[in-house]
């Protein structure tokens, strides 16, 4: 049992829980002195620390020994009946959010969430692969081919009220920018990111992203940046976790 491993892994449960080095001490009930103590491998994480973390559904096998997911899961109808069906919806990608259609439980696929995708300005994905998040969906509401599809979390308000920051979204990858046209989608362009609407005007040659948030200013892609700009795909899913 590596301490510096268990240290490292103990930095990675931080940034899933998006928690600053004195949150999660205060969290927790330790000092930031002894957290620092855990994250460089000098000590082990006492008992006490451990059963915490156990009851915020981080496994703690995973941290002591890196087998294993990283967060407890539990039994997949109890946690998505609990979890989700009242918090999951399946998304008109051109008008919002409706009702899930009757969702079948029994078959399921696993999904990693890549990154953050920036709900604002274009920039990078924050490649998050490294932390082993997963999310567990009913196959009916992944109608293709799994390989069809990316999950990412959103990092960013311009979506709002549709889309919140830190929601999930599941897009199914697409190049066709016709396909796309008045739906909610991921696009690439000036090396960054971005999740907007979606809508082609070919009369001026451009491309409108268009926010939901009316605080935010539309972005336009015109002729100049058509090599360039990039297509990822189309919002097919969304989640709202609690």
């Amino acid at each position: 049992m590596a301490s510096k491993d268990i240290g490292e892994r103990l930095v990675k449960i931080m940034k899933i829980m998006r928690l600053k080095n004195y949150e999660f001490a205060e969290k927790f009930g330790i000092s930031t002195v002894t957290l620092s103590r855990y994250r460089t491998g000098v000590r082990v994480p006492e008992p006490s620390l451990l059963i915490a973390l156990s009851k915020a559904k981080i496994n703690v096998n995973w941290l002591l020994t890196g087998e294993g997911p990283m967060q407890i899961v539990q039994d997949f109808d109890g946690w998505m009946k609990d979890r989700m069906t009242e918090r999951m919806k399946v998304v008109d990608s051109k008008t919002g959010l409706i009702e899930s259609p009757t969702i079948d439980y029994t078959r399921t696929v696993n999904m990693t969430i890549i990154g953050d995708i920036s709900a604002g300005a274009r920039e990078d994905v924050i490649d998050c692969r490294s932390l082993g998040e997963i999310i567990e969906l009913p196959r009916t509401l992944i109608p293709k081919n799994i390989d069809k599809y990316l999950a990412f979390r959103v990092n960013g308000h311009s979506m709002e009220p549709n889309i919140m920051h830190e929601d999930v979204v599941i897009l199914e990858q697409t190049l066709d920018w016709e396909y796309a046209n008045g739906k909610v989608g991921a696009i690439r362009a000036d090396g960054g990111v971005t999740l907007k609407k979606i809508i082609l005007d070919p009369k001026n040659s451009r491309v409108v992203l268009q926010p939901f948030n009316l605080d935010f200013d539309v972005q336009i892609l015109d002729a100049d940046q058509g090599d360039d700009a990039l297509l990822i795909g189309i919002l097919s899913l969304q989640l709202r976790l609690f």
